[in-house]
């Protein structure tokens, strides 16, 4: 890794027994290098040369940057180390967010309607928790300007309206990702081991932050509709010709409630798979989601479905899951998967063998046409 020449190698010359030493120091020049981009400095920004250390076997200080001091003598010493690695990164996410913070701030000291700059009230400590360490911040609050309504709050924060629940959106999407995949515990060991997370890397708070996931997710939806279909078939053949058919399949299942061993309730999942694209899937309870058609119409939306493109339900053919398919789009069809059909057979079948214990010609009979139907 290039450091711009700010790093020394210290080594025993009398005592062999004395370790190598290697002190390295990151300045923002490396840092920025490796940025997009739009959080890059201005090329007219004043830049300093960097300092000839070929005079000094000491290296000196770098400014705004960590600095590392690392022992050479087994292969684990060399290159950075997982603690380095995500002490470098705090270090990294301190200076961004706290100078993105004081920019804002900043760009909000006047009044966005007269322009006037409003007085300060002080400011109160504020920690924005996020994929890289806890950040500590000074929210600065602003007085109300005179030109604004006198019902309102007499001070604000910016900040308050950049980070209104001072966890990042990035932190809060890896948790509910990892969170689907293994239990909570689990999930914030992991989360505690990869990344410089110092607080908040237990099970209690991981599972209060996917809920807020899911309360968000909640919330995005639009109102449920009984139909979705919309224009008329002039319109559509006037669209142009889709890339392929979209085939999905749904299926549903009953689930012991964990707290009342005697309740049960249904869940129904299905994967949508495009002939063009990635699949993707859906899952909701059957009795609590309030827009389930909703949910699959925008599933598909998110997949490109034109009101021309044909859609294959495959499904159960339950009478939960078969309402869930009907109006969503003009050009669907709703097919009975093979795999339910042999298991409706299968309970017909048995249902003739019962038949035959009593009736053993209209037993025969009804056996014979279930071969045929087969």
């Amino acid at each position: 890794m290039q450091t711009h020449g700010i790093w020394d190698a210290e080594c025993a010359t009398v005592d062999q027994r004395e370790p190598c030493r290697t002190r390295l120091g990151f300045p923002p020049v490396l840092v920025e290098a490796h940025l997009p981009p739009r959080h890059r400095r201005s090329p007219h920004a004043r830049q300093h040369p960097a300092p000839d250390h070929r005079q000094s076997r000491h290296p000196r200080q770098c400014q705004g940057g960590p600095t590392f001091e690392k022992v050479t003598e087994r292969a684990e010493d060399v290159g950075l180390s997982l603690a380095d690695g995500k002490g470098l990164l705090a270090a990294v996410q301190r200076q961004v967010v706290q100078a993105q913070a004081e920019e804002g701030a900043g760009h909000h000291r006047c009044c966005s309607s007269c322009g006037t700059r409003r007085g300060s009230n002080g400011s109160y400590p504020v920690l924005f928790r996020t994929l890289y360490g806890d950040v500590p911040l000074a929210s600065p609050r602003l007085h109300r300007c005179a030109c604004q309504s006198k019902n309102g709050p007499a001070t604000v924060s910016p900040l308050r309206d950049l980070i209104p629940c001072h966890v990042a959106p990035e932190r809060l999407d890896l948790e509910a990702r990892w969170a689907s995949l293994v239990p909570y515990a689990a999930a914030a060991d992991l989360v505690a081991d990869v990344l410089p997370i110092t607080s908040g890397a237990n099970a209690t708070t991981l599972r209060q932050h996917v809920l807020r996931v899911a309360e968000r997710a909640e919330g995005e939806p639009g109102k449920e509709q009984s139909s979705f279909i919309d224009g008329c078939p002039a319109e559509w053949a006037a669209l142009p010709i889709s890339e392929g058919c979209i085939v999905v399949g749904l299926d549903g299942g009953y689930v012991r409630a964990w707290d009342e061993r005697k309740v049960n309730f249904e869940l129904i999942v299905g994967r949508s798979m495009p002939d063009d694209r990635d699949p993707r899937y859906i899952g909701l309870v059957h009795g609590y989601d309030r827009k389930p058609k909703r949910r699959l119409f925008e599933l598909l939306k998110a997949q490109g479905l034109q009101p021309n493109q044909d859609v294959t339900f495959l499904t159960d053919g339950g009478e939960e899951v078969r309402p869930l398919t009907e109006l969503v789009t003009p050009e669907a069809e709703h097919v009975l998967d093979w795999f339910h059909i042999a298991m409706r057979l299968t309970v017909l079948e048995q249902y003739a063998r019962g038949v035959a214990h009593y009736d053993a010609d209209e037993g025969a009979r009804l056996l014979r046409t279930l071969e045929r139907t087969k």
